[in-house]
């Protein structure tokens, strides 16, 4: 049997597969088709054979194939294995061991950022503990005035309740509100919380995630949770306003954990930006720092 048998070699052998010192999938492309090619030449010439898987030595120990054809295939495959395979497999391996090597970089970056964050967070709480010793020591203080001066001594009940105040408002700097999410008879609140976080890339650790309010027909509840630190709280609430680009969370919004006091000064603000920004469309009005403040459209 005569085989007008292509150049298996032509191209790869001018390739220098592996000198480089680059595995990179053309090579693998040109030896899969060299390779493709040399076996598909032998399944048709050897013996009582149809599909490669049953390539045998005896298939191809036959008269019909010449001398040269035999050993044509016999040195491509030699080549094949030894100047290109070899070399492949040493620097697929050499690759491999470098992205262990940066998967294990990576994982001490992670450590240390963790450590970091945890010593932000310890230090955060050390400062709101001191703020929590000044104020009971004014308060203190004060007492002891009042008690010289007056006659009628500040009662202890009001001491106590001071400090409960500001402790509480200290906790509410860590609380987050969120409104719109539906209400479920079932549900489990800090699900849902987390994944909103989700969708804002934001993974902190939450706590105490509760509805406010009593159960109205018709009505949707908001949600509270907590966070470690104010940071987490600034984090969350800058890219609060991303929620608007999801369509199942268009309606969804988060803001601070305020007061009484501060939701009524706030409503009357939103109210006010309302009423500026109707009389005057050409420019566009934002509240800051509790002030409505004239930014330049962009």
């Amino acid at each position: 049997m005569q085989f007008n048998s292509p150049a298996y070699l032509t191209g790869i052998d001018r390739s220098g597969i592996g000198k480089d010192g680059v595995f990179c999938a053309d090579y693998v492309n040109m030896v899969r088709n060299t390779t493709g090619r040399l076996v598909g030449d032998m399944t048709r010439g050897a013996s009582g054979v149809h599909v490669s898987s049953q390539l045998t030595a005896r298939s191809l120990n036959h008269g019909k194939l010449s001398k040269e054809q035999l050993s044509e295939w016999l040195y491509t495959a030699f080549y094949l294995l030894d100047r290109c395979c070899l070399p492949l497999m040493g620097l697929a391996a050499k690759q491999t061991t470098q992205i262990e090597q940066l998967k294990n970089d990576k994982i001490r970056d992670q450590e240390q950022i963790i450590q970091l964050q945890n010593k932000l967070i310890e230090k955060k709480d050390e400062e709101i503990k001191v703020v929590k010793d000044t104020v009971v020591s004014e308060l203190k203080s004060y007492s002891s005035v009042v008690q010289e001066s007056c006659s009628a001594a500040l009662a202890p009940q009001k001491i106590v309740s001071a400090v409960k105040q500001v402790s509480q408002e200290v906790d509410r700097s860590r609380n987050i509100i969120v409104f719109g999410v539906d209400e479920d008879q079932n549900e489990k609140p800090e699900q849902k919380v987390l994944a909103i976080l989700d969708k804002i890339e934001e993974k902190p650790q939450i706590s105490g995630c509760v509805r406010l309010g009593q159960i109205k027909p018709g009505v949707v509840r908001p949600l509270r949770f907590r966070v470690r630190s104010q940071d987490n709280v600034y984090q969350i609430l800058r890219k609060a306003s991303t929620l608007r680009n999801f369509e199942d969370l268009k309606k969804v919004f988060l803001s601070p954990d305020r007061t009484v006091e501060e939701r009524v000064s706030r409503k009357k603000l939103v109210i006010e930006l309302r009423e500026k920004r109707g009389a005057d469309p050409n420019h566009n009005y934002v509240i800051r720092k509790g002030e409505i403040v004239r930014v330049d459209k962009t």
